[in-house]
């Protein structure tokens, strides 16, 4: 079993004072709105951008909404008190979250307030992401080969087979590639590729056989970016088929990353690690936050800016002050 560091290695902090916790409500829900909790002090480990808003969320299930690109934030309270692991938006309104004990909460209102949706199959175990596939349909999937697809919103959700039934490695993110494909990559070197919307996937032959944490498709060409433990970066430009090796001369763990409105692909790691590449992929520049925590996420923001979710939080990335180790 690997080290799930997006999981677990940052949810560490889980114990940090939190400004404020919610009081449980009548029926189990909490009260929606908190206004006092700090944002470098709850752990966040997804992001997500629904219009002109951003949402994160985290620990002990709270989502942070910001309305001015990272500036501010205010937290709210979903009905859940674990986790929560991932994000994502079909549009401006409708999104999902997913988290620790097959958690998954539903919002229609951009994150001000949240349902919960049983997920008796997923629990005890960990949704560790959900993608929005478009057209109402969404992938949820987590921790021994769990995969859920929704085709209403998010609504109901039915368990899918990925690649076998015998497959049970943890999957860490589907992504929406080019030419109606999407791609899956996950523990043990996990690659894999859907044609279908999903609904079924094929396994792609590995170059690498620890864990992927994350991907990325690049903005101007068919270049997909795979990252994941000690620094390991592949890129692919043939749709997954074939991988080829990208040095980055770290051994720090990669978490998150994100393809800006420029074509730049930004990938973000441990110990306050931020990789840039302004080919697609081909090569990373290395830089290091000088505070350096962890980061799990990026973003950006509708004004342009950069936006990172971690151990300390959320809040804004001034790419100037990253220095080189």
């Amino acid at each position: 079993m690997k080290t799930w560091l997006r999981v677990a290695g940052l949810a560490f902090a889980g114990t940090c004072a939190l400004a404020s916790l919610v009081a449980r409500g009548e029926g189990g829900m909490r009260e929606g709105t908190v206004v006092d909790i700090k944002t470098d002090r709850i752990v966040l480990l997804a992001l997500a951008r629904p219009g002109d808003r951003i949402v994160a969320v985290g620990e002990r299930g709270f989502a942070m909404l910001s309305d001015d690109s990272g500036k501010t934030w205010r937290a709210v309270g979903t009905p859940v008190t674990r986790t929560l692991t991932g994000v994502a938006f079909e549009d401006a309104k409708v999104g999902v979250a997913v988290g620790h004990g097959g958690s998954l909460v539903r919002t229609e209102d951009a994150g001000d307030s949240w349902t919960e949706i049983p997920m008796e199959e997923a629990a005890p175990e960990s949704l560790l992401g959900v993608t929005s596939l478009g057209g109402g349909r969404y992938a949820a999937y987590g921790a021994f080969g769990m995969y859920f697809l929704s085709t209403d919103q998010g609504r109901t959700w039915t368990r899918r087979t990925v690649i076998s039934e015998e497959f049970e490695n943890h999957i860490s993110q589907v992504i929406v590639g080019r030419h109606g494909m999407l791609g899956m990559v996950g523990e043990y070197g996990t690659l894999a590729r859907s044609e279908d919307q999903g609904e079924t996937w094929t396994e792609v032959p590995s170059p690498y056989s620890g864990s992927f944490f994350g991907a990325v498709q690049a903005k101007d060409d068919d270049a997909l970016v795979a990252f994941g433990m000690r620094g390991t970066v592949y890129r692919s430009t043939d749709l997954g088929t074939t991988w080829q090796k990208v040095e980055l001369g770290t051994t720090a763990a990669l978490n998150g990353g994100c393809v800006l409105s420029d074509g730049r692909i930004i990938l973000v790691g441990n110990a306050g690690l931020v990789a840039i590449s302004d080919d697609n992929g081909q090569t990373l520049d290395v830089k290091w936050s000088p505070a350096g925590t962890g980061f799990s996420a990026v973003i950006q923001a509708p004004d342009g800016s950069i936006v990172v979710a971690g151990e300390r939080g959320v809040g804004v990335l001034d790419l100037a002050t990253l220095v080189t180790k």
